[in-house]
C-alpha cells in the first residue's frame, strides 16, 4: 500500500482484523466523494503500527490523545 498499490480481499480482511479498523471505512463506491480520514483514526492506525510501542502502550497512548482530542477540539 505504501508503494501505490491496493491489497486483495484477503490482505485488506487481513489488515482490518490486524489494525482493528472498521473494511467499510476504506471502501466506497464510484458515487461517493473523497473523505478525508479523520484525525485520530490515522493517528490510531500509525500508533499500531509503530515497531517501538507494545499493544497496551498503543492504546494507552490512543486513549490519552482521544481524551485530549475531545477536549480540545473547536466544535466540542
Amino acid at each position: 500500500m505504501a508503494q501505490g498499490k491496493r491489497p486483495d480481499v484477503d490482505g485488506l480482511a487481513a489488515l482490518a482484523a490486524w489494525s482493528g479498523l472498521n473494511t467499510n471505512d476504506f471502501v466506497r463506491s464510484e458515487s461517493e466523494t473523497t473523505a478525508k480520514p479523520e484525525a485520530l483514526a490515522m493517528i490510531s492506525t500509525y500508533l499500531r503500527s509503530d515497531p517501538h510501542l507494545s499493544d497496551e502502550a498503543a492504546v494507552a497512548l490512543e486513549e490519552l490523545i482521544k481524551a485530549t482530542y475531545e477536549r480540545l477540539r473547536k466544535d466540542a
